[in-house]
């Protein structure tokens, strides 16, 4: 057996040098391959047939219904125009819901956010929410208060049984407040003066709000400009509506506009800012993640996407702790205003270089599969060398035989 192997291993073929130009060869130029296919895949400009194609996206809603349009609740201006809300479930089925007809109350309308269940809540009058249905209903809500108050955010946890929202309180304070079925509490109470921005849901009783306060302590700020820092609040309620919302912990950021502040489904907050991130634990503390963005979204997987300016050349991302940097096969040609995740694709919409409105996509499905340049070579090169070694290896079996 010994000798049939020695006398097969000292057989010199007059094909092996080629052979093996060949296969260097191939090695060199899938390293070339592979580094021009290193770039993230799948991203586009345009708006295809939306019918905000071409106006200023100020916010929006996705929903999946499983149509060839991205079914969408979208608020958009134009200066000659106005604010217009309108719905869109495909190519041809449009359903304005507001549209300015003498004096504009568009641009009262301070947030659209989505309920899950293609629902969406917005506020345009004080103590009121605007529940609106993807192509059924629309449902105004009269909070059940006595005060008197403005809403800026509104979040659930898990339907309106346990909700929270972010008020402008007829003193010119800002607060929340908790609601279970559209009943209010009372405010919570600001001793820090900070003006809460937004709200999102933590774990079981734990919130997450957001917003800015001016420092005018600090010696470093002149008394006619004071710092204005980002603010971070872990707020608590036990379900009683006679009892207020409690401010847990507070902490002050950098002097950073946070601009996303979202759930990543597994019991922790992402805030992202212009001057970096944080990532706020169940427990309540909070990490600094050293990526500024100029927006920001979390996909479905818990993974965090964020955005840099007009001309950025790559996208990092945020999971379990690891963050990664995804190179653009080329800059980034908007600056970003809003961005929003549905259904494995990011939807990013701002304003390109010579002052028109555009949307740009990235479908986060095609990364490395079969479409992905990346996949593709991967497959190729798997395909190859399996043919490769079956075919040495019947060689091998066939001279064993022969000898």
């Amino acid at each position: 057996m010994a000798g049939r192997w020695r006398k097969l291993l000292e057989q010199e073929s007059e094909h092996q040098w080629l052979a093996i130009g060949i296969f260097f060869l191939f090695a060199i130029l899938g390293g070339i391959a592979i580094e021009g296919t290193s770039t993230l895949a799948g991203v586009d400009v345009g708006a295809g047939e939306a019918a905000h194609d071409g106006y200023r996206v100020l916010d929006i809603v996705y929903f999946d219904n499983g149509v060839d349009i991205a079914s969408q609740l979208t608020h958009t201006y134009n200066p000659s125009q106005g604010h217009y809300l309108f719905s869109q479930t495909s190519t041809d089925t449009v359903e304005m819901i507001y549209e300015p007809s003498g004096f504009d109350k568009g641009d009262e309308i301070r947030f659209i956010n989505e309920m899950g269940e293609n629902r969406a809540i917005l506020s345009l009058a004080s103590t009121q929410l605007i529940e609106i249905t993807l192509g059924e209903q629309i449902a105004s809500i009269n909070i059940n208060t006595s005060d008197e108050f403005w809403i800026d955010d509104y979040q659930e946890n898990k339907g309106p049984e346990s909700a929270m929202m972010v008020t402008q309180e007829s003193d010119g304070t800002s607060s929340i407040r908790a609601l279970s079925y559209y009943v209010a509490s009372p405010p919570l109470s600001n001793s820090n003066l900070v003006n809460w921005n937004n709200i999102v849901h933590l774990s079981q009783e734990k919130w997450v709000a957001t917003g800015t306060i001016t420092n005018t302590q600090s010696s470093d700020d002149s008394p006619a400009s004071p710092s204005v820092r980002s603010a971070i609040g872990i707020i608590e309620w036990q379900g009683n509506l006679s009892v207020s919302p409690v401010l847990t912990s507070f902490s002050t950021g950098d002097e950073g506009q946070i601009h996303n502040v979202f759930s990543t489904g597994n019991s922790q907050v992402i805030i992202a800012a212009n001057t970096g991130a944080y990532q706020v634990e169940d427990d309540g503390s909070i990490n600094e993640i050293d990526i500024p963005s100029q927006s920001a979204v979390t996909d479905s997987q818990g993974k965090t996407w964020f955005i840099g300016h007009q001309g950025t050349t790559s996208i990092a991302t945020f999971y379990n702790g690891i963050i990664e940097i995804e190179e653009l096969a080329k800059p980034i040609p908007l600056e970003i205003e809003i961005s929003e995740y549905e259904s494995g694709m990011i939807f990013m919409h701002g304003m390109d270089a010579s002052g028109a409105f555009e949307m740009m996509t990235l479908d986060t499905t095609i990364q490395d599969s079969i479409e992905d340049g990346r996949g593709f070579l991967n497959f190729a090169f798997l395909t190859f060398f399996s043919i490769v070694l079956l075919v040495m290896g019947w060689t091998v079996l066939d001279r064993f035989r022969k000898y």
